[in-house]
């Protein structure tokens, strides 16, 4: 640890820049060629972009619907595409905004339901929109999301936990087991923190790579992220504890001291990080992982209150 300061006091940190038991099935063949189900198409065959992977599989998309709970509910489906799960919330929604990044896409859906009354398209970056004025609040999110923005779009769902009663999402298997892992987990990460203080996870069937077109080289896993009325543990300022999990896991193999340690040492010195780091009940030897919610917490309070002081 370095950078000793001859005060008590932390400078303030800059603040960031905007930033989400069943069978394994055996995937079939596009759905518009085993139901009745329309698939939105934008006209022949185009390359995807956006990192997309159209779900083509109904009996997937028909479970994530019953398992979403959308009945009457107001609805977010983000990344429609080409509307595998779109028709299936459409007949049971009581009101349902797509949101979708590819603008041709957007062309297509919006004259797919150019006469449904209670289907809006949204034309937008869902990490980016404001999500409030889409719904009111405790709707419901539906999401086959891009391995390559999911984690970022679920990190700003998380955000906005006061708007949302559940989410149901689709993502890299991988990342879902990531958002689930308690501490002491291999698969602990910044995520697993980030949703243990505003969620609580419950995984559902994996879905093999066939089940998409163009089939990704990864398997894929349904996760329902139920929101919480509010935050497990009182973190102090909100930019304060996102930095605070970031430096942590930065070096997820290290131990806190050469990371969040050193980071903390720059800020208000050696002596006062160690302070910090005792009252939170870290010790500096333990790795990221190890640490539970409660320690980050702690932290993330001590700390606003020492810049909040040095202000």
């Amino acid at each position: 640890m370095h950078g000793q300061r001859s005060d008590d006091r932390c400078r303030r940190l800059p603040t960031p820049r905007a930033r989400s038991s069943w069978a394994r099935p055996r995937c079939q063949g596009p759905p518009a060629a085993r139901s009745g189900a329309r698939v939105v198409r934008s006209g022949g065959r185009r390359r995807p972009r956006w990192g997309q992977n159209f779900l083509v599989d109904q009996s997937v998309a028909g479970a994530i619907v019953d398992w979403a709970a959308v009945d009457g509910r107001d609805v977010i489906e983000i990344g429609p595409g080409r509307g595998a799960l779109t028709e299936l919330l459409a007949e049971r929604a009581g009101r349902l905004v797509l949101v979708e990044i590819d603008p041709q896409l957007c062309e297509a859906l919006t004259e797919r339901f150019r006469d449904e009354r209670r289907v809006k398209v949204v034309c937008g970056d869902a990490r980016e929109i404001d999500l409030c004025a889409l719904v009111e609040p405790r709707a419901v999110v539906v999401a086959n999301l891009p391995y390559e923005s999911g984690t970022a779009i679920v990190m700003r769902l998380l955000e906005h936990y006061r708007l949302f009663s559940h989410l149901v999402v689709m993502l890299q298997r991988e990342v879902c087991e990531r958002m689930a892992a308690p501490p002491g987990s291999p698969a602990r990460s910044a995520l697993s923190v980030h949703v243990e203080l505003v969620a609580d996870v419950e995984l559902g069937r994996r879905v093999p790579p066939g089940c998409f077109r163009p089939a990704p080289k990864v398997e894929s896993r349904i996760a329902k992220i139920r929101l919480l009325e509010r935050p497990r543990a009182p973190i102090g300022r909100r930019e304060v504890f996102d930095e605070v999990v970031r430096q942590a896991f930065s070096g997820r193999r290290k131990m806190v001291r050469n990371t969040l340690g050193r980071y903390l040492a720059a800020r208000c010195g050696v002596e006062q990080a160690a302070a910090l780091l005792e009252s939170a009940g870290i010790d500096p030897r333990q790795r990221p992982a190890t640490i539970p919610l409660r320690g980050f917490a702690a932290l993330s309070r001590a700390l606003s209150r020492l810049e909040d002081a040095g202000a």
